[in-house]
């Protein structure tokens, strides 16, 4: 074989070797690629679960002027990263029957409605969407229709332990994106240091395990309007809403001028969560719902769609007004004697709502 023979071999080996090399190298570039977009989409296959938008680790608020590029939260007005502004809705049946108290997790929810279930006790539907992680929330209850329809309007997963019949051919007939605990267990436990049906809890985990498994995709809350607090000088040094609810579920609101919000009084002490956490609120809305009672057993039937009176409360002052709710899937809205939408101050909402009979006490 002459040199020149010999120079076209090596040259056609430093050829494959050099291609060989290159086809290695994409093939591994390859592979990385595929492992990354099969942990991202398939997060299941290597053992974690990919969390959706709803349920991430908290992000403390901010205000606007410090945070170039953040929003208002849709669920309660706080500037938050743009990102994090419209979280999927969790809207939870808390009980608040004598034998539940006390509650778990009712002082971290951004929203909450507060109305009779039957014989004159009331029940909460308390609205999670802050991202916060949250290891006990309960003891969870039973359904009534008008807590689901304020579920409805928020676009939010319904938790819930069973309900009233009409509440559950609703969530059925409707198509309403719930978990009930008869047939999701694993998704809640019960607490065997508490009587039953008094013990049924979940967490942010769970529910995040359950939107994860539906594959939910981002909220779709619309919004209130809200506002800064109003300075000091203009607030108003003491305020106090008593609402009569039956004995035992009395609640009065006292407003503190210096943090500009409302605590919370059930049955004359302070409302406190099970770790001792005070409720406290930025805003309180009573809204007036004419209601008859159904059944033996005392349940409800409110007329929570169309319009009546309401009062909104904020800043140290009460204000007459309006709620309007044109159909089960509208989001109920407040207005005032003018005919425009109130604004409310950043931070946690109750909604009080009250049958016209029920005595209202109200002190600025």
């Amino acid at each position: 074989m002459n040199n020149v023979d010999l120079n076209q071999n090596n040259k056609k080996k430093r050829f494959w070797i050099i291609t060989g090399c290159i086809f290695v190298v994409l093939f591994l570039l390859l592979g990385f690629i595929a492992y990354f977009l099969a942990a991202d989409f398939y997060p299941a296959i290597f053992g974690e679960v990919k969390k959706p938008k709803v349920f991430e680790l908290a992000k403390k608020s901010i205000s606007a002027d410090l945070c170039a590029g953040c929003a208002r939260r849709a669920i309660d007005g706080v500037y938050v990263e743009e990102a994090l502004a419209n979280l999927y809705p969790a809207a939870v049946i808390i009980e608040n029957n004598i034998d539940s108290r006390p509650s778990s997790a009712l002082a971290k929810a951004n929203l909450v409605f507060e109305a009779e279930a039957e014989g004159g006790i009331t029940r909460f539907l308390a609205v999670y969407a802050a991202g916060e992680d949250i290891d006990e929330i309960g003891p969870i209850r039973s359904a009534r229709p008008y807590f689901v329809d304020w579920a409805r309007e928020l676009s939010a997963l319904f938790i819930h332990c069973g309900g009233s019949p009409e509440a559950l051919i609703k969530i059925a007939r409707d198509n309403i994106f719930s978990i009930n605990e008869f047939y999701n267990e694993t998704f809640f436990w019960r607490d065997k240091h508490r009587a039953a049906p008094h013990n049924i809890y979940t967490s942010t985990e769970n529910i995040n395990k359950y939107l994860a498994k539906k594959e939910a995709g981002e909220g779709m809350l619309l919004s209130w309007h809200f506002k800064d607090d109003a300075p000091e000088d203009e607030r108003t040094d003491s305020a106090q809403v008593k609402i009569g609810y039956k004995t035992n579920y009395e609640v009065e609101w006292i407003y503190n001028k210096k943090t500009n919000d409302y605590i919370r009084y059930l049955a004359g002490q302070r409302h406190k969560d099970s770790n001792g956490d005070e409720i406290r609120a930025k805003n309180i809305i009573v809204q007036y719902v004419k209601a008859k009672v159904l059944d033996d057993e005392g349940r409800l039937k409110m007329e929570h769609i169309g319009s009546g009176k309401a009062l909104a409360c904020l800043d140290g002052k009460c204000a007459a007004g309006e709620w309007r709710k044109d159909k089960s899937s509208a989001r109920t809205r407040f207005y005032n004697e003018g005919g425009e939408e109130f604004e409310f101050n950043s931070g946690v909402t109750w909604v009080e709502v009250v049958r016209p009979e029920i005595e209202l006490s109200i002190a600025n």
